[in-house]
């Protein structure tokens, strides 16, 4: 009885550890020194595909709030909104549009040059409150 307890406590405790170090290790900047925190990757996908990711509003926030890329990948981002109406501007790429709990915005281009790229989502209410930026990697 004492043998069976120590293997599921020992199971228990070493499946707390592996959690522990996925949780500390996605906190750990990458090698480029950049924070992974928060950060969504593309998938992977072939030559002439779009990368694709979905950027939600809410509560005058969105998530996630940074996206990366490789320079001259062809980029789709589709804009939701769960809480009103909220505008879109996202300067570097000539982006300006609307997105509603109704109607999602969806955006595409082609970043030709590395570099971090701010987009924003803004919701009136009686006055345009600005959310937190979100930022744009290209590699």
């Amino acid at each position: 009885m004492k043998l069976g307890f120590c293997k599921k406590s020992l199971l228990a405790l070493a499946a707390v550890f592996m959690a522990l170090a996925a949780t500390v290790a996605a906190d750990q900047p990458d090698q480029k020194g950049h924070e992974k925190r928060g950060a969504v990757p593309a998938r992977t996908v072939a030559p002439g595909q779009v990368k694709k990711f979905r950027v939600t509003a809410f509560e005058g926030k969105i998530a996630p709030s940074t996206l990366r890329v490789q320079k001259g990948d062809k980029v789709q981002i589709t804009f939701i909104s769960k809480d009103g109406t909220y505008s879109i501007k996202f300067p570097d790429f000539e982006v300006n549009d609307k997105v509603s709990q109704e109607k999602p915005a969806v955006v595409e281009f082609t970043p030709t040059q590395e570099g971090t790229f701010e987009f924003r989502c803004s919701k009136s209410v009686s006055f345009k409150r600005w959310s937190k930026n979100g930022t744009l990697v290209v590699n």
